[in-house]
């Protein structure tokens, strides 16, 4: 295992709390698109900072943490549309 560097620490971070920001802004939004928006872009955020984070397991996880909440935001966006 490899020690994480803090640039990798702060990018995963980041995905994990842009990610409960966009699940959250979800939930508040009255417009659908702007919450699969917002998951999209999260969800593309948390992909590239697993991509650097791939070498330590915790800061895969911390990424993936953040991509599970922005899949929850576009979710809450297509509920929103479809129902």
């Amino acid at each position: 295992m490899q020690h994480s560097t803090t640039l990798t620490k702060t990018t995963c971070i980041s995905a994990l709390i842009i990610g409960v920001l966009s699940a959250a802004f979800a939930f508040i939004t009255k417009i659908p698109v702007n919450a699969i928006a917002a998951g999209t872009i999260s969800i593309v955020i948390g992909i590239v900072s697993l991509f650097i984070g791939r070498k330590n397991i915790d800061d895969m996880q911390l990424a993936a943490a953040g991509i599970f909440m922005a899949v929850v935001a576009c979710l809450v966006g297509l509920w929103g549309i479809y129902s």
